[in-house]
């Protein structure tokens, strides 16, 4: 049995809440610290599907990556997420930017996963800045690298006028990054997220980006969970949510 303060505590030092940026919504944010569980779930997301899952298996504990509660509240209905999660106690723990920039986090995570070696950990503003453990002449050879990496479906990606070496890593919605890149002259940017206006910028410093989505610049970090909670916790049942992805489809003409 493991209490959700336990696992509180446990992730606070190791990815500390107080280093999640102003914006974020972080730590225990439905339910109790004295909830008492064999069973935890461990997921990206907090979904119905999520909240049932758990339910079902016996968890009454989540911990995820994406808030459950992100904007203020300003009333709480009953088809709402938050509201079921209470209904159902099942206390939420969720880990967000503290997480992403932290040692064993999300960017440091995808870096390994890309081939990308660093020396220095993610900052305070969420860039990490490496190389790749291989020299790319094609921005698309790159593009394959990372579908396989990371079991993705597909990757957006501009091209870039000469070869690949240098890369930032800004997982999730990381395009503004790209201003931090051309500031360090880097050869790439790889992200969960860009914009329009971020891709021109890249273009015009001729930066190739590569856009993997959101869900699967950050999925890799649910099992790096449920690995270091259960060397933690060996008494606990920590298991991966089954019910993630981003539920998009790809067509090609």
């Amino acid at each position: 049995m493991i209490t959700a303060g336990e696992i509180y505590e446990y992730i606070d030092s190791i990815a500390p809440f107080e280093t999640a940026m102003s914006f974020d919504n972080v730590g225990l944010l439905v339910g109790s610290e004295e909830t008492i569980t064999e069973k935890v779930l461990v997921s990206l997301d907090v979904s119905s599907k999520t909240l049932q899952e758990a339910n079902e298996i016996g968890a009454r504990i989540i911990v995820s990556h994406h808030p459950i509660i992100f904007n203020p509240l300003k009333k709480l209905l009953s088809d709402s997420v938050p509201y079921k999660a209470a209904s159902l106690g099942i206390t939420v723990i969720s880990a967000h930017t503290n997480l992403d920039i932290a040692e064993c986090g999300v960017n440091n995570t995808l870096a390994d996963r890309a081939g990308v070696i660093y020396e220095n950990g993610t900052d305070s503003s969420c860039h990490l800045f490496g190389r790749f453990s291989k020299e790319y002449d094609e921005a698309e050879e790159l593009a394959d690298d990372l579908c396989c990496a990371l079991r993705c479906k597909g990757v957006r990606f501009t091209e870039r006028n000469g070869k690949i070496r240098s890369v930032c890593i800004a997982c999730g919605a990381g395009g503004d990054s790209i201003f931090a890149a051309a500031a360090k002259d880097v050869d790439a940017v790889i992200t969960g997220e860009i914009k329009h206006h971020e891709l021109l910028y890249a273009m015009e410093k001729n930066i190739a980006v590569f856009d993997v989505g959101h869900y699967y610049s950050e999925a890799l970090i649910v099992d790096v969970l449920v690995k270091r909670l259960s060397e933690r916790f060996r008494n606990v049942d920590f298991i991966a949510s089954k019910t993630g992805g981003d539920g998009i489809e790809y067509y090609k003409r």
